[in-house]
C-alpha cells in the first residue's frame, strides 16, 4: 500500500513510524479496491496529537481524524475509524451486486427462468403477450419481474411487483 506520513511539529521515531505503519498495512483486508492513494498528517498539539487521514480509492475517498496521548494512539482511533467506513463500504458493493432484493440475479442462482425460453439457434426468445396475459403469467409465477414483447405495440415491456405490493408495467417511450 503506498502511504505518505507526515509528522508536524515533532519528530516521528523510527519505531514509531514502523508502528504505524503496521496499524494501517491491517487496514488492507478491508479496502475492496485497490487504492491510489493514502496520507496520513499527524500534529502534536498542545500535549496531545491529532492524526487525519484520506485513503482514496477509486471514485471513493474516505477521510478519518483520531486524538490521543501518543502518535500511535492517535492512529489506532483513526485506523478504526476507517475500518468502520470500509466494513460498512464493502457491504454496500457486496449487497449491490448480489441484489438484495433478489432480482434477475438471484432468479438465476436460485435456477428460476422458467418463463423464459433459450432456443440455441437464436438465443433469448421473449414471450408475445398481451398486458393481461403478462400481468396473470406474472401473478402465477415466483420470478422477481417478467420481461416480454408486448403484441400490442410490438415494444418490451416488463412487469414486476411494486413496493407498495401492485403490480408495475414498464415499457420504453417513443422518442
Amino acid at each position: 500500500m503506498l502511504m505518505e506520513i507526515k509528522a508536524r511539529h515533532f519528530t516521528l521515531g523510527e519505531d514509531q513510524r514502523e508502528a504505524v505503519e503496521a496499524m494501517l498495512e491491517k487496514l488492507e483486508k478491508f479496502i475492496p479496491r485497490p487504492v491510489q492513494g493514502f496520507k496520513i498528517n499527524i500534529d502534536h498539539e498542545a500535549g496531545h496529537f491529532v492524526a487525519d487521514a484520506v485513503l482514496h480509492l477509486k471514485n471513493h475517498e474516505f477521510r478519518a481524524t483520531g486524538q490521543g496521548q501518543e502518535p500511535e494512539y492517535a492512529v489506532d482511533e483513526l485506523v478504526e475509524s476507517l475500518k468502520k467506513q470500509l466494513t460498512k463500504f464493502k457491504g454496500r458493493m457486496t449487497d449491490r451486486q448480489k441484489g438484495e432484493d433478489g432480482g434477475l440475479g438471484r432468479a438465476m442462482l436460485d435456477g428460476d427462468l422458467a418463463a423464459i425460453a433459450i432456443d440455441e439457434a437464436e438465443g433469448l426468445v421473449l414471450p408475445d403477450l398481451d398486458l393481461d396475459e403478462a400481468k396473470a403469467r406474472f401473478a402465477g409465477g415466483s420470478l422477481p419481474f417478467l420481461v416480454f414483447r408486448n403484441t400490442a405495440n410490438a415494444r418490451l415491456g416488463v412487469i414486476y411487483r411494486r413496493a407498495d405490493g401492485a403490480l408495475g408495467h414498464m415499457e420504453p417511450t417513443q422518442d
